[in-house]
This record gives structure tokens, sequence and C-alpha cells, in this order.
């Protein structure tokens, strides 16, 4: 679970997904330096995860490896501890919503854990895997569900006897009925959010408060729209106008009046069953009186009306006692309305539940969300619900649950592991005043409609993004970028790879903590797999697979190599010639020239670019026929490579490809004439 479930978690309100049960006892698993983690720990872990028990010993290592820069962090940042005190206390209805929704009524469908227990007891074979193994926490839910079905088989009969259906339908009813009764059994009330000073904003902006363009206009409607036109072929008098009106148009109500329509404003509906006209305002805005309007109609009825224009009437600026239900909405619409950090949101019993100060806490906390005045809706919402809903909870006790206690053990590793990977960055971040100097110079390269404030972590990585990882892109992708400057491609270059980078960072971060944590493990027969961290170990074991001949998992090491340590430019050269060369080795061949051309293009001098260049232009003649490009890499070689050990082979392959092939047709008869 990621650092959502701070709040997003409970956005959703009841969900039918499917959820396992977890938590076997609170006994301790190990501890890993200043962390302890316990049973449910570890049952959490595996019953969210997409493997469940299969990958037994990789989720447990995953949970270790987690606490284990818990620890680190909570050293390095002591008042991280602090803030998460301080937010925990913002979280107890969240995560107890949490609970209710996802194990007791979802999961356990509201039967208790000693009724669930005791049937799965009395039909544990019925649950039971192939070895004929089986743990009550790994199948509750399907206990529920079974025990549900049994108990009310005669609906199930009456419902066709499809189980399938019947548990779905089940839960789908039960959730909207749930959502209403505790909403009505513990009501919290969403204060309507009143703009302060919405006459000051007024005055501010009193132009773009305007009435709409207004014209007053008589009319002919037809269904035959090419013999409404032939009707004005010629211009014609206001007199003449009404004459036609009423012989001809097919709107009884305007006809008898001489097809007088009155006064109509511009985008809004016009009265006697007209409709909303397209058109009006680019027929007569800034015309003089007497124009007739060409054929104009609805969204469903175009062509179906002549206007005559009697007067133009110009928008004017409302007074405010008119504006003012604008004015508020306009405020309440655009960016983020400033309010008190004592400002009530939600009340119960009259009494206030959630203030300002807890939404702008929630935006602080969540720096990837908006902040907006339509997400601070969805957060109120949300609150609010969760406030009922955590109150039934408490009603039923989950506030004292393994489930309750495991996931606020489970939020508070999120939260501290994410601040701790940010922290972190801001150690080496951009000073402040240059990260300002920037975003003023350009804004936010990537992301333009951000704000300051919102464009921090992207300017930050942009500016200091590795310039290796540009170039390799650059050159790797040299059919693409052949007519663009490295610079034209250094946004599309961040927009593809800074979330790679951004995890490769984080992951490289994690993996040296674990490398060095302290570990006792108090469960019997588990094995800690602590293997050693940094860029040896990293390439002993891209060597390692390679040796195995596994090259794919070899090629995605060096790989991870070069995202780990991005700016380690010997280490970075090292692994892109690795890659080429298994690549080649793996006939991966048109990544392998690929590759090849980005280790010369970027390290020129290097002993190996010669080498590098003669097998990109050798794998492109040889293995992927691509004569002409072919031709042009070998004659770029024999210019910058007169004197190479290489040279008489880089001639015959030239020569060959000038020839069409038939140096190495005549090589192949004289060979088989030998033999």
């Amino acid at each position: 679970m990621n650092r959502k479930v701070l709040f997003l978690g409970a956005l959703c309100g009841m969900a039918l997904v499917g959820c396992n049960g977890f938590g076997s006892n609170e006994g301790k698993f190990a501890q890993v330096d200043n962390e302890t983690i316990y049973n449910e720990d570890i049952d959490l872990a595996i019953l969210t995860s997409n493997t469940g028990r299969s990958d037994y010993d990789n989720i447990v290592n995953g949970v270790l490896t987690r606490s284990a820069v818990v620890s680190k962090a909570l050293q390095d940042f002591p008042e991280l501890g602090e803030h998460w005190n301080t937010y925990a206390k913002n979280l107890e209805d969240r995560l107890l919503t949490l609970v209710y929704q996802r194990f007791y009524s979802m999961e356990r469908l509201t039967y208790s854990d000693a009724d669930l227990k005791a049937f799965f007891e009395a039909h544990k074979a019925d649950f039971a895997d192939s070895t004929g193994n089986v743990e009550y926490l790994d199948v509750r839910g399907k206990v529920a569900e079974r025990l549900l079905l049994e108990r009310e088989a005669e609906k199930l009969k009456a419902a066709g006897g499809d189980t399938a259906t019947f548990v779905y339908t089940y839960k789908r009813e039960m959730v909207q009925n749930t959502i209403k009764d505790v909403k009505d059994k513990y009501p919290v009330k969403i204060e309507k959010i009143v703009p302060p000073d919405p006459e000051g904003y007024y005055e501010k902006h009193k132009e773009e408060f305007k009435t709409a363009p207004a014209f007053e206009v008589y009319h002919v409607q037809m269904s035959d729209s090419a013999a409404l036109a032939k009707l004005f072929k010629k211009p014609v008098t206001l007199e003449k106008f009404k004459t036609i009106a009423a012989k001809h148009s097919e709107n009884k109500e305007t006809a008898a009046n001489g097809g007088y329509v009155g006064v109509v404003k511009d985008g809004f509906a016009f009265p006697y069953g007209i409709g909303m006209i397209n058109g009006m305002g680019a027929a007569f805005a800034g015309k003089p009186e007497g124009t007739v309007s060409p054929v104009l109609g609805t969204a469903m009825t175009p062509g179906r009306h002549v206007f005559y224009l009697v007067r133009e009437i110009p928008p004017e600026v409302k007074p405010f006692d008119r504006a003012k239900a604008d004015v508020e909405n306009r405020m309440l619409s655009e960016g983020y309305l400033e309010l008190p950090a004592d400002y009530v949101h939600i009340t119960k019993n009259g009494a206030p539940l959630i203030t300002e100060k807890d939404i702008v806490q929630i935006f602080k906390e969540e720096p990837g969300m908006m902040k907006t005045n339509g997400m601070r809706d969805r957060i109120v919402h949300s609150l609010a619900e969760c406030a009922s809903f955590a109150d039934e909870a408490r009603a039923l006790g989950l506030d004292s649950s393994w489930e309750y206690r495991t996931f606020l053990h489970q939020t508070r590793d999120n939260y501290i592991i994410s601040h701790y990977d940010e922290m972190v960055q801001a150690k080496t971040a951009v000073p402040e005043d240059s990260l300002k100097a920037y975003f003023e110079k350009n804004g936010n390269p990537v992301r333009p409609k951000l704000s300051y404030e919102e464009s921090k972590n992207d300017l930050n990585d942009y500016i200091r993004f590795p310039e290796n990882v540009l170039k390799r892109d650059y050159y790797f992708n040299y059919v693409v970028n052949a007519n663009r400057t490295m610079d034209d491609a250094r946004k599309h270059v961040f927009s593809n790879r800074i979330n790679a980078l951004r995890k490769a960072r984080k992951d490289r971060i994690e993996a040296e903590i674990w490398a060095n944590a302290k570990v006792k493990v108090f469960k019997e027969g588990f094995k800690v797999s602590q293997a050693a961290a940094g860029p040896e170990m990293m390439q002993a074991v891209a060597d390692s697979l390679y040796k195995a001949r596994n090259y794919d998992a070899a090629i995605e090491q060096w790989k991870k190599v070069r995202e780990y340590y991005p700016d380690d430019d010997a280490l970075f050269a090292k692994a892109t010639l690795q890659i080429a060369q298994i690549q080649a080795e793996a006939e991966q061949y048109s990544f392998s020239e690929a590759e090849y051309n980005v280790f010369y293009k970027m390290w020129p001098e290097s002993p190996d670019a010669e080498k590098a260049m003669f097998s990109r232009g050798f794998i492109l003649n040889e293995n992927l026929h691509k004569d002409t490009l072919a031709l042009q890499v070998l004659e770029e070689f024999q210019a910058k490579y007169p004197n190479s050990e290489m040279g008489k082979d880089v001639n015959w392959l030239v020569d060959n490809i000038k020839s069409g092939g038939k140096l190495a047709e005549e090589l192949m008869k004289k060979i088989e004439s030998e033999e």
C-alpha cells in the first residue's frame, strides 16, 4: 500500500473488491534495528500481495527491508516521529472506515470472527488446497461467503442458483444500504463554503461580471430551410419582414405578432419554443439596425430561423447584488480559495469537527495532490463519510481490532518512508533562491501550468537531471532525434525517464540501508536474505547472471546499475558497453547496435570506442542488413581509425557493401570450391 492510503484510501467509499483477512497474533516475528515486526505485519503483506504465500521469502524480506528504512529514517530525522504522531490523530477515522468497509463488511459480511472460525473448523477440508493445507485467515472471505450461501439457501435457489452472481448482488445491495444506514445513524453536516469578501473580489474583477449581449429581434421560422432562405434574397424593411412572418412563419405564437420575439440574450434559450440559437452573436454583434441574419438554428434543429435586428443592447456591468452568486461561484471555481484556519467545514451535533486547518494538513502531507477547491470538496465529503463510519466501527469495537492496529502500523511506515525520501533529497536540493530564479525565467519546463510551489520537485530534478541519461537516450534513439538537438530532446527525455530514476534512487537508498541493518528473526526456520549492496556487488550479480547465460536478467541488472548510479561516468560507460555486448550475443541486434552507437558517441576517447564503432557497423551490415547506414558508420571508422588493427576487416566490409555483396558471394564460391 502506498502513501495515498493516508487519504485516498477512504475517498472511494465502499467498493466491491476481493479482500482476504490477516493477522495471526501479536507475537514478534523479527527485530530490525530499532523496529519490531509482528506476525500480523507479515500476514498483511502476504495477503495484500499478488503472489500470496507462494512468494513468502521475498515478501517477508520486503517487510524487513521497509522496517530497516523506517529505523534509519528515524535515526537520521527524529522529527519524523513527532510529525507522524501529530498526523496520526487525523487518520483514525479514515483507517477505521477502511477496516470497517474492507474487512468487517466486504470480507466478513458482518459475521463475527468467532462464528467464521467455528464454521471453518467444521468444514476445513472444503477450503484446503491440493496439499491439504489451509490457514483460516487466508480463506476467511471464502468462509464468510459459504456461510452466507448456506444461510440464504432459499433466496439463492429463487435467484437461479448462480452463487457468484448472488454474492456479488448481496454485497452491492449491502454497500448501498450500509452507507445510508450509517449516515442516518451517525449524522454529520457539511457546511457550505461562503467565500470571504465577495464584494472586494467583485470590485477587482467588475468588468468580468457583465450582462450577456442582447438583441431585440423578430423572426420567421420554417422547417424548409431552403424555402426560408429564398424569402430573404433581397433586403427587406421591418414592415416587409412582419408581413413575411405573418404569412409564412410556422411558429404560431410569434407569427400572430408579426414574428416579434422580443429581447433575447446571446447564449441563452429563446422564448416561444425557439430554444438556444447558434450564431446569433456573430450575426448581429456590431451590426446596424435592420440587419437580417442568415438562416440559423439550434443544435437539435439547424437552419430553421431568420432574424431581423431591431436594436443591439450592449453588455453592462451587473450591480453587486445581481452578480453576488456569480462572484461566489467564481471564487469557488478558481484555484484554491484561502480560508481562515478555524473555518469549519464539518460539524457533528452542532460542534466543529473538521476545519480548514485539517484540510491544509492533508494537502501538506500529500504533496502529489493538487491543491484546488474541487479537491478540497472531495476531501470534505470523504471525511464526512469517514466520520460516520468510524463511529459505527468504534461501536463494533473495531478500534481494538488487530486489523486496525496493523493498518495503523503499516500506514506509519508508509508515511515515514515517503517523507524520508523527500528529506534525503532536500539535503542536495538546488538552493531556494536559485530554484525561484530558474522558475521565474523558465517556468516549469515539463508541466507549465503548475505554480512554483507545485513545481519544486520537478525543477529540482530537471536542473539536476543526469547528463549521462540525457545523452544515452538521445544517441540511442538516433532516428527520432535526427532533426533535433540534444537540448530540444531534454524535456521529452526528462518526462520519459524521471519516474524510473526517482524509483531507482529510492530503491538504491533502501537496498544500501537493508544491507547494513542488524536483523534478529524470532520465527524458527526463516532465513534472512540480506545481500550486500553497492556498485561492486551489483556488477558481480550482473557478471554471474551473464556467466549462467541468463542474458535477459544480466541486461536488466546492468540497466539497473545505470539507473542507480547515473552520475558515475565510468560505471555508466562500462554498463553501456556490457549491455551492447550481451545484447549482440543474445541476438538482440537492434538494441545492441543502438547501445554501441551510444557508447562511442558518449565516450569517443575510450579505448573501447573503436571496437564499439566496428561492432555497430558489422551488426548493421551482417545482421540487420541496413547497408546504407552500415556504410556510413564504417567509412566514419576508416576516417577516424586509419591505423586500426581492424582496418583490413573494415575495408573488406566497405568494398563488399559497395559491390552489392558480390565480394561475399565470390568468397563463398571460393570456399565451396575448395571444399
